[in-house]
């Protein structure tokens, strides 16, 4: 039985940074895929594992064909790949991560036994700890919970009854994952002129994560494959930024008296029109109120000129000292 905190140190560290990943990470799932692309190839069952960095918010969504121990491995091999080495891992006490824990544990000491002193002091740096939640105990996890959750609701609503290769499937997480790193945390700065905001993309490549320019698809009954998985990936981004914006824009009607919206505040303007990875976003410079002294209409600066909108399509982004507002 593993204890809270059960850990293992990799090796000496410092406190902690806020380098992306340090992460929580669970499974979503399971949903079908093809084990090929011809028509009548038979349905295997798959997972999503889900990354979330405490830091920066980031995600990762890798592809995983089952929930063995060397499965996770590889995924999390995958993940290290791309992302680097996390200095602290989060989980629950699933067999495949406590599997997979007692694996890297047991390579690292054959590493440093079988290394020279020259070669391990290069190592010294860099810590690594995997720590388990207690049994039973999925609500300390909410963070990636949350994450998995959002994910997965939104996912089988838009793929239904369809299914894909793993070659497609690792493509459209791919393309999903890209969205949702994508959207704005805070103002980049609390300069009244300034338009940008901070993403999770800037701390993943120190820039916005931007997408190749793609039409909008309306049509359901595709045949090219490609194209559906487009459509799909449009699908899911909409209904994704709708909850999103929801949870940033939260009305509590007369039941409780919340912050008017006020110049120069940052805000997101829902336009379901915009690709999955763009965002329209304005300062606050001038607001209408009504009979009630409260806002009910603003102008709104952008990047492309001044817009006139209601409340109700304003979403105010926390400013850079409240980073901590949940995912949906």
């Amino acid at each position: 039985m593993h204890d809270f905190q059960t850990k293992y140190s990799l090796t000496n560290h410092g406190s902690p940074t806020a380098r992306a990943f340090n992460t929580g990470l669970d499974f979503a799932g399971p949903f079908d895929f093809k084990s090929s692309p011809l028509r009548k190839s038979p349905l295997l069952k798959g997972y999503v594992c889900v990354f979330i960095c405490f830091s920066t918010k980031a995600i990762h969504l890798e592809p995983c064909s089952e929930l063995s121990t060397k499965a996770f491995q590889a995924t999390f091999s995958r993940f290290v790949g791309r992302r680097g080495l996390p200095q602290r891992v989060f989980s629950d006490n699933g067999k495949n991560f406590v599997g997979a824990s007692g694996a890297y544990r047991q390579d690292f000491k054959r590493f440093l036994k079988e290394s020279s002193d020259d070669i391990r002091s290069q190592y010294s740096i860099h810590g690594f700890e995997w720590q388990f939640l207690p049994p039973n105990a999925p609500h300390m996890g909410g963070l990636w919970e949350a994450a998995v959750k959002s994910f997965k609701l939104h996912f089988k609503r838009i793929v239904g009854s369809n299914s894909f290769t793993f070659e497609e499937l690792a493509t459209l997480l791919a393309r999903i994952e890209g969205m949702l790193n994508s959207r704005p945390l805070s103002p980049m700065s609390d300069n009244p002129q300034e338009l940008l905001a901070l993403t999770p993309g800037h701390f993943l490549r120190g820039a916005p994560l931007i997408a190749a320019p793609e039409p909008q698809i309306d049509n359901l009954s595709l045949q090219n494959r490609w194209e559906k998985l487009k459509l799909l990936h449009q699908q899911f981004s909409q209904r994704w930024k709708d909850e999103y914006l929801k949870e940033l824009h939260q009305r509590y009607k007369w039941k409780i008296s919340h912050h008017n919206l006020s110049v120069g505040d940052f805000v997101v303007i829902k336009n379901e029109l915009l690709p999955p990875n763009e965002w329209r976003l304005g300062r606050v410079e001038k607001v209408y109120h009504g009979s009630d002294n409260k806002v009910r209409v603003a102008d709104i600066r952008t990047q492309h000129g001044t817009l006139t909108r209601p409340i109700v399509k304003l979403c105010p982004l926390p400013s850079q000292t409240d980073l901590s507002h949940p995912l949906p």
